[in-house]
Order: C-alpha cells, then structure tokens, then sequence
C-alpha cells in the first residue's frame, strides 16, 4: 500500500532514451509536492521555462554540470539556480538529486528565494527528508 502511495506521488518528466535525438541520457522523477510548489510560484510559462532547463539536464552525460544551467551543490543534493528574464523578480531554486544506479534526477521540492544568504535550514531539511522518502519508499 505505502510504495502504491508513493507512485502516486512521483511524476515521470522524461525517459532515458527518449526525447529528440541522441534521446535524454537520464530520466526524470517530479515529486508531486515539488510540481504543486512550483506551480504555486511560476505561471504555465514560467513552469515550461524550468521545465527546459531540467530537460537540459536530462541531456547531460552529467546533469551536475552543465555549462547552460546553473548548478550548485547543496547539503546532500543540488539546487538549480535561475532568476530574471521570464521569472521577473522571481528567484527559482528547484531542488533535486540523482540516482545513478536508475539514472534518474528526482525533482525534489522548489523554491522562490526571496532573502539573500543561504538556503533556509527548514528547506534543507524538507528536501533530505523528501530524497530519504524517495529512496526508502519508492523503487522503479
């Protein structure tokens, strides 16, 4: 029943191997509660704009560094990082870490940074708690 739930909660983004060619080289899992911040935040523009660039990524031989987006470490995961243009005065941090044994980037939780300085602890730690549940509760 619990990994039932879980499925539930997990989006498929894109598969490995599929996409424009050469195909994504990794897929992409979109926690439901990171999809509903997101959209909470972003207009359907905005939303397609990061939608991109997590694609970007997908594409990467490496998605924690690619030369396009901006990507930094953070904690036990990574943030991408991405303000102006389409975002106006927003301050995107979309959260994820990989799974390499699946080849999968798990879009964990996003954020809209509004203060300076680092990312707030509370954020840190609902990020590691969401990745834990990922890894514990859930399996391709």
């Amino acid at each position: 029943m619990a990994e039932e739930h879980l499925r539930k909660a997990v989006k498929t983004g894109v598969k490995e191997g599929f996409g424009p060619p050469p195909g994504y080289r990794w897929s992409v899992d979109i926690l439901d509660a990171s999809h509903s911040e997101a959209m909470s935040i972003l207009t359907e523009d905005q939303y397609d704009h990061v939608a991109r660039q997590v694609r970007e990524l997908a594409s990467e031989d490496e998605p924690t560094r690619c030369e396009t987006v901006d990507i930094r470490p953070i904690d036990t995961f990574f943030e991408l990082r991405d303000k102006g243009g389409i975002l106006g005065k927003i301050n995107i941090r979309v959260f994820f870490c990989l799974s390499h044994e699946t080849r999968t980037i798990v879009i964990l939780g996003t954020y809209n940074k509004k203060q300076d300085g680092k990312t707030p602890d509370y954020i840190r730690i609902l990020m590691r708690y969401r990745m834990r549940n990922y890894f514990n509760g859930f399996s391709k």
